[in-house]
């Protein structure tokens, strides 16, 4: 059964369908200690240079990290299972940016260093952080309280060139544009900033981890052939005509969807008698997705499916269609209802579902990462209306993040984690001390990690290609670095044709109230939880 009403095209996003992965460590919305929601003044922020005293490098091999005659030097992860598969096909041998005791290591200079290419002189190599400003959405009552994004970035590179000596002797230099995060003018603004980083400023590299999608991302990998590091998941079709220079932090949005229809389908979750429920905002892209990674299959496996599309008509919130959706939920019956909307769309539609009837235990809802559900900051906006948020309780997620990890017994930050938080809170020089004990989590512990993440994938394929190299040459190795480092150390990977770097998938379920430890306390003071239930397995990739 289908209700599909025909849209126009909208070039506007829902506003954080981008923001989980960032923040892999979110929680608290109300956080301090220098959980800053981003209200700063961008200006005095870049003004906010690193000159914090800083330790000299060891250069001296440790035994711990580089490569003995006992065999190659990798991470013997205690938690076993893929995660210590994973560790051991990962060799850091001496590599001076895969090492665990240390963001980089000093290493000697290209020998006859010359410039090669755009962007690439003999003694520089240009990179842009493209930032959207998570700060407009404090006017329609979203902080977000992901720490001063700009600082992180600065800090990473300055540490990188100032400690480490650049990369082969190139300086790393750190651009900065910032564009609106939606508005009638957002489209625009991403092709004028993709145009400004890559004719401009020479960007080789550009790197983002507040969300930028659209037309303006194949304005950068396709039409300006420059490699784009992304936190949020991407079209397949965006994949495939950047030819390697598209890579992101998390699964395709097919993916997403695909991964949880198989999990969904063999755990018994869904079966031959369940009736589920979609509503797909009109957004870009994502109706079709849904369509034929979501409903498709499910239909095929001999699920009944009642989709429907709501319309955005221009905006951030996609309203237009909803009552009649909901009631053609509730007239179908549906025993489950799949959440592929954004943060600003689920909450009304639930509301609605309230309004119709619906109450706790009628439906089991359902998600994966598809507009950032696994997400508490985002689906946590649900309980605005407490009864929503009852009605959504015990919805179960399939998803890569390794959201809530901390609230498991005997949790430990992971080297990883705590090499790029420890980093940042010892050489930033605006008071920021980001700590995951703090309310349950701090989202800009998450956010800090997954700018390091970025720019040490940055690093080590500038490193890979060579002396003196090309932009090509960047590209070739960046699409053969093999295993990566994530927030949680899950196997993660970019290898030809596989741009996106996750590699195992689990089961989360998302709770309301939370009466868990280190919950996620929301700015009125709800309470809930996602947590996963560690049924690690690798993704079901063909």
């Amino acid at each position: 059964m289908r209700s599909m009403k025909a849209r126009p095209w909208v070039w506007l996003l829902l506003v954080f369908a981008l923001l989980a992965t960032a923040c892999g460590g979110e929680v608290d919305e109300s956080a301090d200690d220098g959980d800053e929601t981003e209200t700063v003044d961008d200006a005095s922020a870049e003004e906010n240079e690193t000159e914090a005293d800083e330790p000299e490098p060891d250069t001296e091999e440790d035994p711990g990290t580089a490569e003995t005659d006992d065999g190659p030097n990798t991470y013997d992860d205690p938690r076993g299972g893929i995660f210590a598969e994973f560790q051991a096909g990962f060799d850091r041998g001496d590599h001076p940016f895969t090492q665990l005791d240390a963001f980089c290591v000093a290493h000697d200079a290209a020998a006859d260093a010359q410039a090669t290419d755009d962007g690439i002189e003999a003694d520089s190599l240009t990179i842009v952080h493209l930032k959207s400003r998570l700060e407009d959405a404090i006017n329609i009552g979203f902080g977000i309280p992901v720490g001063d994004m700009n600082d992180m970035f600065g800090v990473y590179i300055d540490y990188l060139n100032e400690q480490c000596g650049g990369i082969r002797g190139r300086e790393i230099v750190l651009e900065t544009i910032e564009v609106s995060l939606f508005g009638p003018t957002v489209e625009t603004e991403r092709n004028e900033a993709c145009l400004k980083a890559t004719e401009d400023l020479n960007a080789v590299m550009i790197l983002n981890s507040s969300g930028f999608q659209g037309s303006a991302t194949v304005c950068i990998v396709e039409a300006k052939e420059t490699i784009f590091i992304s936190t949020q998941g991407q079209p397949q079709d965006f994949m495939d005509r950047s030819e390697g220079r598209l890579v992101s932090l998390s699964n395709t949005n097919s993916e997403s969807l695909e991964f949880a229809v198989a999990r969904f389908l063999d755990s018994g979750v869904l079966t031959a008698d369940s009736i589920l429920g979609v509503a797909s905002p009109d957004t870009p892209g994502q109706p079709e997705t849904v369509e034929e990674s979501l409903v498709a299959p499910l239909e095929a496996a001999g699920v009944e499916v009642v989709y429907d599309v709501i319309g955005c008509n221009g905006s951030t919130i996609c309203t237009d269609g909803v009552v009649d959706s909901v009631t053609n939920m509730r007239n179908a019956g549906i025993t489950h209802f799949f959440n592929v909307m954004g943060i600003l769309t689920a909450p009304g539609y639930i509301d609605e579902m309230v309004n119709q009837g619906f109450e706790a235990g009628d439906v089991q809802f359902l998600a994966s990462d598809f507009n950032s559900q696994s997400s508490e900051l985002v689906s946590g906006q649900i309980t605005n209306n407490p009864a929503a948020g009852a009605l959504y309780n015990g919805a179960i997620i399939n998803d890569f993040r390794t959201t809530g990890e901390y609230r498991n017994d005997g949790y430990e930050q992971s080297p990883w984690q705590s090499l790029c938080v420890d980093l940042y809170n010892e050489n930033n020089t605006i008071g920021a001390n980001h700590q995951w004990e703090d309310q349950g989590g701090d989202s800009a512990f998450g956010m800090a990690i997954s700018i390091c993440s970025m720019v040490r994938v940055m690093a080590r394929a500038i490193y890979d290609a060579g002396d003196n190299p090309t932009r090509d040459d960047i590209t070739a190795a960046l699409n053969n670095l093999g295993p990566v480092d994530l927030s949680g150390m899950s196997p993660a990977s970019i290898t030809p044709g596989k741009g996106q770097m996750p590699d195992a998938i689990q089961t989360l379920d998302f709770s309301y109230p939370c009466d868990q430890r280190y919950p996620y306390v929301r700015n009125n003071g709800e309470a809930v939880c996602i947590t996963g239930r560690q049924d690690w397995t690798f993704a079901p990739r063909n």
